[in-house]
C-alpha cells in the first residue's frame, strides 16, 4: 500500500521507494508522486503503491557521470534514477542528488526543471559549471 512507503519515506529520510512484485522490482514510488496522485485523492492506507507508481524503472551504471545522468533525467523526465553496480542495485539517485537546490526551487513546473536539468548537464559536459 501507498501508507507503507510513505512510512518509508518517513524513517528513511528519503523521496523515493522501489516498489517490489514477485521478487522483481517494478517501478518506483516518489514523494511527488504521492503529492500529485494521493494527497486529498485517494486514501494511501488502502491505495495499492502500483496504482501510482512510475514505470518502468530507469537505470544507470555507477559510473555514469553526473553530466550524462542529468541528460538521463530531462529525456526521461523522471526526477529519480536507480543506480547499478554489476547487475545490481545500489541505490536511487534523485534530481535533488545532482543539481543545485536553487534551480529546483526556480523551476514552476517539471517541464521547466526538466529543461533546466538537461542544459545543466550539457554544461558539464562542456565543463561550463564552476566547482564541478
Amino acid at each position: 500500500m501507498v501508507q507503507d512507503a510513505i512510512d518509508k519515506f518517513n524513517s528513511h529520510k528519503a523521496t523515493a521507494c522501489l516498489i517490489e512484485k514477485d521478487g522483481e522490482y517494478i517501478g518506483i514510488l516518489t514523494r511527488e508522486d504521492v503529492i500529485q496522485k494521493i494527497t486529498g485523492k485517494k486514501d494511501p492506507k488502502s491505495t495499492p503503491a502500483v496504482e501510482v507508481m512510475s514505470s518502468p524503472l530507469y537505470t544507470v551504471d555507477i559510473n555514469m557521470t553526473k553530466a550524462d545522468a542529468c541528460i538521463m533525467i530531462a529525456e526521461k523526465e523522471r526526477r529519480h534514477l536507480v543506480v547499478e553496480e554489476n547487475g545490481n542495485i545500489a541505490g536511487v539517485v534523485s534530481v535533488g542528488d545532482l543539481v543545485p537546490e536553487e534551480m529546483i526551487s526556480a523551476s514552476r513546473t517539471g517541464s521547466e526543471l526538466f529543461i533546466r536539468v538537461g542544459n545543466y548537464g550539457d554544461q558539464l559536459l562542456k565543463g561550463g559549471v564552476a566547482g564541478e
